[in-house]
């Protein structure tokens, strides 16, 4: 895949990202009523919460790819705290319990997000293969 390619589907998966996690934001600030009801529409609402997490880290750490080059990974201090923080924040003003279920489903999928992201990104290591063990099971002295 040539660079301009990549920069271009980096540059169309932040926009998508972006637009999608201001229409969640948007959506459940709209229907932040409809939360209050039940302890099932609560969970709803953090699992739903946890996707803009999701979305909103995919769109800053594309365009931090667009910055600094396609090397560059998103790491736990700045963007990773920085988007779970903004989305605790949103989801408390929806619902406190909204923001306690959003961190814990939030966590699971940054979990299985890394997992693709290694799988997808990973490069081949060489293995170095380890001397042999000494036969009879006598210690060194």
């Amino acid at each position: 895949m040539s660079a301009s390619s990549s920069n271009k589907s980096t540059l169309v998966s932040s926009i998508i990202s972006g637009l999608l996690s201001l229409v969640i934001f948007a959506t459940l600030r709209f229907c932040a009523d409809w939360f209050s009801d039940s302890q099932l529409k609560v969970l709803l609402g953090g699992y739903l919460f946890s996707w803009l997490f999701i979305l909103s880290l995919t769109c800053l750490s594309n365009v931090e790819m667009l910055v600094f080059g396609q090397d560059f990974q998103a790491k736990l201090v700045p963007e990773i705290l920085f988007c779970l923080s903004l989305t605790v924040a949103a989801a408390g003003i929806v619902h406190r319990v909204c923001a306690t279920t959003s961190i814990l489903f939030s966590l699971v999928g940054l979990y299985f997000l890394n997992r693709i992201s290694n799988s997808y990104y990973s490069s081949s290591v060489a293995t170095v293969d380890a001397p042999a063990a000494r036969k009879g099971g006598k210690k060194f002295k």
